[in-house]
């Protein structure tokens, strides 16, 4: 029998959570809400906005916010490895991959300045990815530290280029800074810059740093195969043997 005295014992608390919602629902709405409004305005209190819940379940979920963008990368990277045909080579097994990867996040362009400038990614890495392409460069004759020098030469390429295609638009003022760059262009001295003037006409909005449109408006699908024949032609040219 208690006495008086003795102290009533308080239930354990239970963690929040939202009838119904499960992790997989609040990474599809934290993704919804990156496409909504871009990185730099997503936060655990928006995102539980967003689901009508107390940000306290987001974590209770997923983590905090740096937890919560791994696992949008994870989701949008989900299918970058497809299965592998009998017999195929190498280099169509990474041309495949970067294809993929490109159109992944051409579906979701807000995150591309996480996937190729924030490590944060890496709290959960692909390591599907990883180990494809480990295989391919390793069938390619590549090991040791050639391997590793192979490995982050094409995880480097894989992003360059869609991340730099796809980069932010400013802002603020975009009509304004869109005719600033054709005026920038339209300005170009043939006598200081000669080339650039000449082919002005097969550069302006079609390449890096003399556009006003990104690649979700502009694509540069020429360009990106033209680079990926490159890197692999390169990696071959370099392969032990």
């Amino acid at each position: 029998m208690a006495t008086a005295g003795a102290k009533r014992r308080k239930p354990g608390r239970a963690p929040p959570r939202a009838v119904g919602l499960t992790r997989e629902a609040v990474i599809a709405a934290a993704l919804e809400e990156i496409d909504a409004i871009g990185l730099h305005g997503f936060s655990i209190r928006g995102l539980a906005r967003r689901l009508g819940v107390n940000p306290t379940v987001v974590v209770w979920h997923l983590g905090n916010r740096n937890l919560v963008l791994a696992e949008v990368v994870k989701t949008v990277q989900r299918d970058l490895v497809p299965p592998r045909p009998s017999g195929q080579p190498w280099q169509e097994r990474l041309r495949q991959v970067f294809l993929r990867s490109r159109e992944a996040v051409r579906r979701h362009p807000n995150v591309a300045p996480l996937i190729g400038a924030e490590i944060v990614s890496n709290a959960r890495p692909d390591l599907g990815l990883v180990e494809a392409l480990l295989e391919a460069l390793s069938e390619a004759g590549f090991a040791g530290d050639a391997l590793r020098r192979a490995y982050n030469a094409t995880q480097a390429a894989l992003v360059g280029f869609t991340t730099q295609e796809l980069a932010q638009m400013p802002g603020e003022d975009l009509p304004g800074w869109r005719e600033e760059m054709r005026q920038h262009l339209d300005r170009t001295d043939p006598s200081a810059h000669p080339i650039l003037a000449r082919e002005m006409p097969h550069l302006r909005n079609r390449a890096f740093i003399l556009r006003w449109q990104n690649g979700v408006e502009m694509p540069m699908d020429d360009s990106f195969a033209l680079y990926v024949d490159c890197f692999i032609a390169g990696l071959a040219a370099r392969a032990p043997g």
